[in-house]
C-alpha cells in the first residue's frame, strides 16, 4: 500500500509540474538588458499564454522594423481593464523591456508600456 501511495504522489507531482516546464522561459530573454522600443502599433493580440504587440520600429536608416513585443496574458490584462479597446492601431508607443537574447529575432518581453498622445501607461505585472 505505501509503494502504491508514492506512486500516485509521484504521478500527481509529475502531472502537476508539466504545465510549468511546457510554458517557454523567460530563459529567452536577457533579464539583464533593458531595451526602449519607440514606435506605432501595427497590431494588438490580447491572448493566452500571452498577449502581442506589434510594433514598426524605425532603424538607423529611418526604415520600419516589426517587433513582437511579448505582454502579459489576456486574464491578468482584462483584470486591469486592458482591453481590445485600449490601445489602437497606430498608436505611437514608447514600450521597454528585456530584450531577446538573439537579436534577430526583434522581440522583447515587455515590461512598461506609454502612449505619449494621452499619458496612459502600463507597468503592471505579470508571469
Amino acid at each position: 500500500m505505501k509503494r502504491w501511495s508514492l506512486a500516485v504522489a509521484g504521478w500527481l507531482t509529475l502531472v502537476w509540474l508539466t504545465p510549468i516546464s511546457a510554458h517557454h522561459p523567460l530563459s529567452n530573454y536577457n533579464l539583464d538588458q533593458t531595451q526602449v522600443l519607440d514606435g506605432t502599433l501595427v497590431e494588438l493580440q490580447i491572448v493566452n499564454p500571452h498577449s502581442l504587440l506589434y510594433l514598426d520600429v524605425p532603424d538607423q536608416t529611418g526604415k520600419p522594423q516589426r517587433w513582437t513585443i511579448e505582454w502579459a496574458p489576456a486574464l491578468l490584462l482584462k483584470r486591469q481593464g486592458v482591453t481590445a479597446g485600449t490601445l489602437a492601431e497606430g498608436d505611437h508607443l514608447v514600450v521597454t523591456g528585456f530584450a531577446a537574447r538573439n537579436p534577430a529575432d526583434h522581440r522583447i518581453r515587455l515590461r512598461t508600456i506609454r502612449r505619449p498622445s494621452d499619458g496612459w501607461t502600463w507597468t503592471g505585472g505579470f508571469n
